[in-house]
Parts: C-alpha cells; structure tokens; sequence
C-alpha cells in the first residue's frame, strides 16, 4: 500500500466504518511523522478519520465537534504515551490538541488554540 506521509498509509487513518473517508490533513501527517520517529516505533492509529455516523458511534456524541470528523486527528497508540504527549506538548506549546491516555496519545490540529487534556492522568506514573 502507497504511503500519503513518511510512515502513513490512506487505509491506516481510513474510516473504520468502511464509508471510504480517507483523507487525512497535511499538518496532522506531519505531527504524526515526528511523533513516529521521536516513539521509534511502529505505530498504527487506532483512529484517524471518522465519518459522523461512525463519530457518534465511537463518542456517543450526536453533536460532537471532534477533530476526527475534519480530518485533523488521529490517536497514537505507543508504549509510552507520557513520554510522547510531553514531548509533542513541549514541542508545540502555543499550538495543535494533545491528549494523554493510558494506552495512546490523541494527536490533533485544531486552528482555535492548544488544548491540552489527560483522562488517565492518575493511571500515568510520573
């Protein structure tokens, strides 16, 4: 399968409902790309693009604003994931959406400001 990023493929941040929503964000590639390298590791997202059917679905969330519907969002799943959310948020301070989960980073390029957040944050040992 053809790369659309250094590490990426179209079906790796596809819609997992198979609606053939495919196309991902230049930016959010790249952020993608550097936070590949900095895991050194492979990593296949857990979820990139998301229909709306399948965002409801997936946030139970009819009227959810998720960055996955627009493309600018995938969830990184890596052996460390505080190590990549420090990372990324000291990387990019004043910009993009971070989130810290117990198994994954969420990676997102939102245009309205950074957003940082940790669902897990008393699962993540310090």
């Amino acid at each position: 399968m053809p790369k659309i990023s250094k590490h990426f493929t179209r079906a790796e941040v596809a819609c997992k409902c198979g609606c053939g929503f495919d196309s991902m964000d230049i930016e959010t590639l790249k952020i993608a790309d550097e936070a590949r390298d900095f895991a050194n590791e492979s990593i296949t997202p857990s979820s990139a693009c998301r229909c709306r059917k399948h965002n409801t679905r997936v946030t139970k969330k009819p009227r959810s604003i998720s960055q996955h519907l627009k493309a600018r969002a995938m969830d990184l799943p890596v052996s460390n994931p505080k190590a990549l959310f420090d990372y990324l948020r000291n990387k990019y301070p004043n910009q993009y959406g971070f989130g810290l989960y117990k198994t994954f980073v969420h990676v997102d390029t939102r245009t309205n400001g950074p957003a940082r957040w940790k669902l897990i944050w008393h699962s993540v040992r310090k």
